[in-house]
């Protein structure tokens, strides 16, 4: 309306004919200015509607996400209770069943594996005797517990065990379906019956005084980080080509048969404190990190019977046995430095001829 006013106003000083076609032009003027106002309003209006709709589909979508989420952790919660409230029955096939349901819950939700873990480590640190009861009565139960160790034993394994032809679990080749990465293993104080964690990888290992019973073989496992062997009791070890990460402790640690450390590396700090062995131990072939890292500094002398002989200038390391992972999967210092692992009486170097230097 004030376009209007304005252009007829320009055409008060015609008359006759001129000012009534000025005026009808003004009209015409003025109604298309109108028009393209109304466009411009019509179009935020719009763009304004449009971007509501956006922001409320946005809203929508995330509540639903929301919700979705909630429902799962609700169902994951509901699972777990259930799996592990059939953990303290005394029947054997439902304690089997509660088992292999939290392996599936832990297998399809990987944010609660750790939590799982945990659940079947405490099942295995509940007492249990090794030896079969004396009366006929109990040894029924008594077989069936053992089955049901046996399984949470071999569960656990079957889940930390990296393919042995593969040297880093990240690589292409390495079978994600099964692996658990970045576990830790709380067992101190279980008893652990013929247990094979070999070409294991485990993160944080703890095994104070527990008891291992029968034939323990960590053959060509890792412990990445820490390990705890503190007042543990062995029957037979193996520890043959493991890799020991950063912290490993051995103290008061009771080997009463084969005590199996050949082709073992020693990545950081290790002590060897109070150890007992029933038969002279095997460090045959280890061979021990001697570049001055935060947990190799203060390492602590191999077993009596056994010292450090740093390598010769040329000499190779041994050749890993067939099946062993290269040691190149592990993190190590830029041009790492090695000590082999020998019996007292070696000499501390030797020449290109094995003649002590």
């Amino acid at each position: 309306m004030l376009s209007l006013w304005a252009l007829l106003a320009q055409t008060d000083g015609l008359r006759g004919a001129d000012r009534a076609k000025a005026r009808m032009d003004a009209v015409k003027a003025a109604l298309t200015v109108g028009a393209g106002t109304g466009g411009a309003a019509a179009l935020l209006l719009t763009a304004r509607r449009q971007w509501l709709n956006e922001r409320e589909q946005i809203h929508r979508e995330a509540v639903d996400a929301s919700t979705e989420q909630d429902a799962t952790e609700r169902r994951i919660t509901e699972l777990y209770t259930a799996a592990a409230a059939q953990l303290g029955s005394e029947s054997a096939p439902v304690r089997l069943a509660g088992i292999y349901a939290l392996e599936r819950l832990a297998q399809d939700h990987p944010d609660h594996r750790q939590t799982i873990v945990d659940v079947m480590c405490a099942y295995l640190r509940m007492p249990f005797n090794p030896a079969p009861p004396a009366e006929d009565e109990g040894r029924t139960g008594w077989k069936q517990e053992k089955v049901v160790r046996a399984t949470v034993q071999k569960l656990l394994a079957d889940h930390l065990r990296v393919d042995p032809k593969v040297s880093d679990s990240r690589s292409p080749g390495h079978s994600r379906i099964t692996f658990w990465p970045d576990i830790q293993l709380n067992l101190s104080g279980a008893t652990l019956i013929d247990v094979d964690f070999t070409y294991c990888r485990i993160q944080h290992a703890d095994f104070r005084y527990t008891h291992f019973a029968g034939t323990t073989n960590f053959a060509h496992a890792e412990i990445v980080e820490r390990g705890f062997f503190h007042g543990t009791t062995f029957e037979h070890a193996i520890f043959r080509g493991v890799w020991f990460g950063q912290f490993i402790l051995f103290d008061a640690t009771n080997f009463r048969g084969i005590a199996d450390f050949e082709g073992a590396t020693f990545a950081g700090y290790a002590r060897w404190g109070r150890c007992s062995f029933a038969q002279p131990p095997s460090f045959r072939e280890a061979r021990a990190l001697t570049t001055e890292t935060e947990w190799t500094t203060n390492r602590q002398p191999f077993p009596s019977g056994w010292k450090e002989r740093p390598l010769a200038e040329g000499e190779p390391l041994p050749e890993p046995e067939r099946g062993r992972r290269t040691w190149s999967a592990h993190p190590l210092p830029e041009n790492p430095r090695w000590a082999l692992v020998v019996q007292d009486g070696t000499p501390d170097r030797t020449d290109a001829d094995g003649a002590p230097a």
